[in-house]
C-alpha cells in the first residue's frame, strides 16, 4: 500500500479506481482505442511533460531549507530526464509529426491539470505539492507500466517507441523514498485534511484530462 492511500476517503478511493480503470486506458489494453486518440493524448500530455522540469525545479526551490526533501525531489527529477524526447518518439510512432508538438492547441481540461500543478506549487506548502503531484505521478506510473505491453501487442509498436511508458518504472522507484519520508512525519488533523483535499483536486483534474482526451472530436473525424 502506498503512503497516499492512507489519506484517501472512501469517495477518493472510488475516484482513484475510476482513474485506474478509465475507458481511455482500458481501450488501450483491449486495443479498441483509436490510434488517433493516442496521438491526441501525446499532444495534450506534452503540455505537462514539457513543463515537468520547471515544475519540479520550483518545488525543489520551495522545499528549502529542508535539504533532505530537496535531494529526494532532485532524484525524482533526474529520473524524468529524457522524458520529453521519449514522448516525441511515441507521438511520431502513432502518426504525430514533431512539428505538431510546437503548436499544441490545449483542451481546456488538459490545460486545467497543468494550471492546477502550478497553483499548488505557488500557493501550497511543499508537503501539499508533494501530496498532490506525488499521488498523480503514482497513479500515472501504474497506468503507464500496465499498458505499454498492450501498446506493443495491439498497435504493433516497438519497445523503443513505447519507452515513454516503460520509463515510468524509474520514476515510481523514486517515489518510494519520498513516501517513506512522508510516513515518518506527524500530521495534525487539519493538515491531514488539507492533504486529502489537494489529492482530491489532483485526481479530479486528472479524471477530467482523460475524459477530454477520450471525448474530444478527432481531426480525422
Amino acid at each position: 500500500m502506498v503512503w497516499f492511500d492512507q489519506l484517501l476517503t472512501p469517495e477518493l478511493r472510488s475516484l482513484r479506481e475510476r482513474i485506474l480503470h478509465h475507458p481511455f486506458w482500458s481501450g488501450i489494453e483491449t486495443g479498441t482505442l483509436a490510434r488517433e486518440r493516442l496521438g491526441l493524448f501525446a499532444l495534450q500530455d506534452w503540455l505537462i511533460v514539457q513543463d515537468a522540469y520547471r515544475l519540479d525545479g520550483l518545488a525543489i526551490a520551495r522545499a528549502a531549507p529542508n535539504l533532505e526533501l530537496q535531494e529526494m525531489l532532485i532524484d525524482k527529477l533526474v529520473a524524468k530526464k529524457g522524458g520529453p524526447e521519449l514522448l516525441l518518439r511515441f507521438g511520431a510512432a502513432v502518426g504525430v509529426p514533431r512539428a505538431a508538438f510546437a503548436q499544441v492547441e490545449p483542451l481546456a481540461a488538459c490545460l486545467a491539470l497543468l494550471n492546477f500543478f502550478y497553483w499548488i506549487v505557488e500557493t501550497g506548502t511543499p508537503l501539499e505539492w508533494l501530496a498532490a503531484v506525488g499521488a498523480s505521478e503514482e497513479v500515472f506510473a501504474q497506468l503507464c507500466l500496465r499498458v505499454y505491453p498492450a501498446l506493443m501487442r495491439h498497435y504493433k509498436l516497438e519497445a523503443s517507441q513505447v519507452a515513454f511508458f516503460s520509463a515510468h518504472l524509474a520514476i515510481s522507484e523514486q517515489l518510494t523514498p519520498l513516501e517513506r519520508w512522508l510516513s515518518e512525519r506527524h500530521f495534525e488533523p487539519a493538515e491531514r485534511q488539507r492533504l486529502t483535499q489537494v489529492i482530491r483536486l489532483s485526481h479530479q483534474y486528472e479524471m477530467q484530462f482523460y475524459d477530454a482526451v477520450l471525448q474530444a472530436p478527432l481531426a480525422s473525424a
